[in-house]
């Protein structure tokens, strides 16, 4: 994965977590909440039309909705069977027309005139930023909102240090520098958040439950589980237990 994005491995990754994700992600959880709590800080920003980039099991959706009442929410995730998930989550909805999207954001042709581009946790799975954040903003309406979260350099540092294996995070700057060409910055933030696994095998199970990090493309033999375990404890144990390192920035910015 390092350097190079195959969207249908990150699709089969996200796919086996589908059953565990609401319970495992629990940093994503967090980041998202934040962010649906940050939109109240915007009363310029409207509703009307909305779509959120991976939505995955439709966690931040239903807590954008139980927020904010959407006109149109168009939903979107690379993984088609999340589909199913998010239908079913939502059927009692009745304030908002939820219109699914599902598919590959940068290959998808987008609906126009939104008010808000919402997403978290999802941007640092994209090849082409440059091009995609043209794209959303040809789509927004003038003065409408770009809100999201994406994982940066230092997010999952010490499996990636043991393994080799893992994303090649986009520095905030370089992210920033891309967006400003099309949009005017209101907010950035960046913060750390650490989980603490009673073992290096839990981090393991984490890391699968979530579908994030590559570890499905590490080719596992008992000698390099147990160097794994070993090397994990030695350098990054403590009285916690052993850590997983997620850094996540928060940026909102309004189209020029």
């Amino acid at each position: 994965m390092d350097g190079h994005l195959n969207k249908e491995t990150i699709a089969r990754s996200f796919l086996r977590g589908k059953e565990t994700y609401d319970q495992h992600a629990k940093v994503q959880q967090k980041v998202g909440r934040s962010l649906i709590d940050m939109l109240g800080d915007y009363p310029k920003m409207r509703f009307d039309r909305v779509l959120e980039i991976g939505c995955c099991t439709g966690v931040m959706t239903e807590m954008f909705l139980a927020n904010h009442t959407a006109g149109t929410l168009y939903l979107n995730d690379l993984v088609p069977e999340f589909y199913e998930i998010v239908r079913d989550r939502f059927a009692d909805q009745v304030d908002t027309v939820i219109e699914p999207l599902f598919g590959d954001i940068e290959k998808l042709d987008l609906p126009s005139d939104l008010d808000l581009v919402l997403s978290s946790s999802t941007f640092q799975w994209l090849v082409d930023l440059t091009e995609f954040f043209i794209k959303i903003a040809k789509a927004l309406k003038k003065n409408g909102y770009l809100a999201f979260t994406l994982f940066g350099p230092g997010t999952l540092t010490e499996f990636k240090q043991l393994t080799g294996v893992g994303l090649t995070y986009a520095a905030l700057g370089n992210v920033l520098d891309l967006l400003e060409k099309y949009f005017v910055l209101e907010f950035v933030e960046t913060e750390k958040h650490r989980l603490f696994f009673t073992s290096p095998r839990e981090v393991l199970r984490h890391l699968q439950a979530t579908g994030v990090g590559g570890v499905g493309q590490f080719r596992w033999t008992g000698k390099k589980l147990r160097d794994f375990e070993e090397g994990y404890i030695g350098r990054f144990g403590s009285a916690a237990g052993v850590p997983v390192t997620y850094m996540t920035s928060y940026v909102i910015a309004s189209r020029r």
